[in-house]
């Protein structure tokens, strides 16, 4: 996955070059989705950032763009106790280093605002999860660190406005929805397991199949780097 990354951000430099192109940061907040057993669980909140490089042309509104960040992909399992401000939860965390491909489409030519949408690719590397946490119940029912899956990939698309009245710094706002294509967990069918609500019997758990759905507003601030040629 190591080389991956650096082949990615080696051809995106490599194109750059000799290119003017805008960079800087992304950050935002998101809700991950999940279905476990075919039962869909409570969104996650979470917090999301990126850096990221993509290209300024000339003319023309297509825009090339690439970027390397940080996401909590998950979900979570909400209940309230007796008192109904008081609200437990168990929270299922993927936390994944993503690099996305894609490209942009501006629809207007105007240089102090216009609206866009973007397509992209994903892969995700996950480098860590919460899954630890539930060892202490000793239970098969909650899920086990051993079944998450290192390495995901996706889909990522949606819309965002951009202004700015100054050549070398703008910003904009983008909502995107990004499908998991492959699965973040799995987990095959478990037999044998002591049914913790009929002390003395088992059961078999069936197979967990687990794909991330994340909902995503960013906040973003570029800078251009610009190549003049005399």
């Amino acid at each position: 996955m190591r080389s991956i990354f650096f082949l990615f951000i080696f051809g995106t430099s490599f194109y750059l070059q000799g290119q003017s192109f805008y960079f800087g940061p992304k950050v935002g907040p998101g809700l991950g989705f999940q279905k476990w057993n075919e039962t869909d669980n409570d969104a996650l909140f979470t917090l999301n950032a990126d850096l990221f490089i993509e290209s300024a042309p000339i003319e023309g509104t297509n825009i090339f763009y690439s970027s390397l960040g940080w996401r909590t992909r998950g979900s979570s399992w909400r209940f309230s106790s007796t008192n109904p401000f008081n609200v437990n939860s168990f929270d299922f965390k993927f936390r994944n280093v993503v690099l996305e491909l894609g490209a942009k489409k501006m629809l207007s030519k105007n240089q102090s605002q216009a609206p866009y949408y973007f397509l992209g690719i994903r892969g995700e590397f996950t480098a860590s999860t919460n899954l630890s946490e539930y060892d202490q119940w000793n239970s098969l029912y909650f899920p086990n660190k051993s079944f998450a899956k290192k390495f995901v990939y996706g889909l990522s698309f949606g819309g965002g406005y951009e202004f700015g009245f100054r050549e070398f710094t703008r910003f904009f706002v983008e909502i995107g929805l990004h499908p998991d294509i492959s699965h973040q967990y799995y987990q095959p069918p478990i037999s044998s397991v002591v049914d913790p609500f009929f002390p003395g019997q088992t059961r078999t758990l069936p197979e967990r199949v687990v794909r991330n759905l994340s909902l995503e507003l960013k906040f973003a601030m570029k800078f251009l780097r610009k190549v003049e040629y005399y």
